[in-house]
């Protein structure tokens, strides 16, 4: 009778007039922010070869360079205290006030490392402060993905939940290739003006453009998931204890996940442009388009998988795109040792589908927590598992091909991480078509 029950709230939230309008207001502000949060947070990675000459002494040399992507680092290492603070925060108070918390941290720190003096004016401080700003666009970020996937989730009608899910995901890649065509035009300018300040820039517009995510998150209501618990008084008082007494293997689960979809993601999003240039003989700038247009393409696949599993469930491309994991890495970057441009492309072109192919997994770990926990809960496991594996991804497939000599190690490091996964989801990703979002997961399944 329960189930019913559920089923006919769930139902009447849907069809109830405004819900059309509100589920599209939600829909476009919570892949606005996420698109303004990850521009905010790419740009930097971009800017790194110029940002070293301008907040460390000359004498530093290469150091500087080295010092810079440390700071790209430790943006990783601040997102689990920030996916714990917007996590409970999100859960006590409410998806739309941590989510708009994040999106005006991003954004002013972006800014301010677009007004930063340099250290040619200030010195030591100039570095020490870029730090600062690095630490809170890390700690924002751990709020912001999986805060705008629950609160787009939580608005979306039942039988449209993977759509809005892959539209969500879709817009983490929009970001960062806005982020790129915004880099490469004022780059245009000439690299002696860009390094004289025309790199402040992409920062500066960043911040701005995060004002504007901003204003739509505030314009929109909270989730109806959300303000049924409000209704019936039962908001959580300690999300973060009651997950891990009790729904610890869902959080495992999810960590082994994140930890597989975040070396996929980072491989190619941090280390294929290096790749290409250093292993395959690619020009740079063909490398920068070429890896471009894997994110390109990315985008419609993750909306078409997203609608897929609507209408076929879950755990047919979920698994799918596990087994591809396991098989894609090493092929393909046999195939971009060849140097051949249709190669390279076809190479490409397979890892993006398996990316997103495992990508449409995100809506089982959101249907997997349980309402009063799910901010939290899905928001714990991936920035812990991007800081340890995605932010790390770059830097271990240098030094293994340092290590080892071979342009092939980086994918049998992923082709180990994927193997080590597949069981472990393979049992651990339930069938979560039929579940309510308004009402959470059925207990037996944690």
């Amino acid at each position: 009778m329960t189930g019913t029950a559920n089923a006919s709230v769930e139902h009447q939230t849907e069809t109830s007039p405004g819900r059309r309008s509100a589920r599209r207001r939600a829909l476009i502000a919570g892949a606005t922010g996420n698109i303004v949060e990850w521009f905010d947070f790419t740009i930097y990675g971009f800017t790194a070869a110029v940002l070293a000459t301008v907040f460390f002494p000359p004498e530093f040399g290469s150091g500087a360079l080295l010092a810079t992507f440390a700071l790209y680092g430790v943006a990783f290492l601040a997102r689990p205290a920030g996916g714990i603070f917007f996590g409970r925060l999100g859960d006590r108070l409410g998806r739309r006030r941590s989510l708009s918390l994040a999106i005006t941290l991003m954004g002013c720190s972006t800014a301010a490392i677009g007004l930063l003096p340099t250290y040619a004016s200030i010195g030591v401080a100039a570095p020490l402060l870029l730090l600062l700003c690095r630490l809170v666009q890390g700690f924002s970020a751990g709020g912001e993905y999986t805060g705008a996937a629950t609160f787009v989730v939580e608005h979306a009608p039942s039988h449209r939940r993977g759509l809005y899910a892959g539209i969500i995901s879709s817009s983490s890649f929009v970001g960062s290739i806005l982020a790129t065509v915004t880099v490469l035009s004022f780059s245009s300018v000439g690299a002696e003006h860009f390094a004289d300040g025309g790199w402040r820039w992409p920062f500066i517009i960043g911040g701005v453009v995060a004002m504007v995510g901003l204003f739509m998150r505030l314009a929109v209501e909270e989730t109806p998931a959300f303000k049924e618990m409000q209704e019936n008084d039962s908001l959580p008082t300690r999300p973060l204890a009651d997950l891990f007494r009790n729904h610890w293997r869902t959080l495992l689960t999810s960590f082994v996940y994140f930890a597989s979809l975040g070396v996929v993601t980072h491989m190619l999003l941090g280390y294929m442009p290096t790749f290409l240039v250093l292993s395959a003989d690619v020009p740079s700038t063909v490398a920068l388009l070429m890896t471009t247009g894997a994110l390109v393409l990315a985008v419609p696949l993750f909306i078409f998988f997203g609608a897929t599993v609507d209408r076929i469930g879950r755990r047919p491309l979920v698994r799918i795109g596990m087994v591809m994991s396991v098989f894609v890495s090493v092929p393909s970057y046999m195939l971009i040792g060849t140097g051949n441009i249709f190669a390279i492309a076809i190479a490409l072109a397979a890892l993006v589908i398996a990316l997103s192919l495992l990508a449409s997994a995100l809506l089982v770990i959101l249907e997997m927590m349980p309402t009063h926990a799910r901010f939290t809960g899905t928001a714990i496991p991936y920035n812990i598992a991007y800081a340890l594996f995605a932010g790390t991804a770059p830097l271990v497939c240098a030094a293994l091909v340092n290590a080892t000599g071979s342009d092939l190690s980086p994918a049998f490091y992923a082709t180990a991480i994927a193997l080590i996964a597949l069981p472990i989801l393979w049992r651990g990703i339930p069938e979560t078509k039929n579940w309510s979002a308004t009402q959470g997961s059925p207990t037996k399944h944690f």
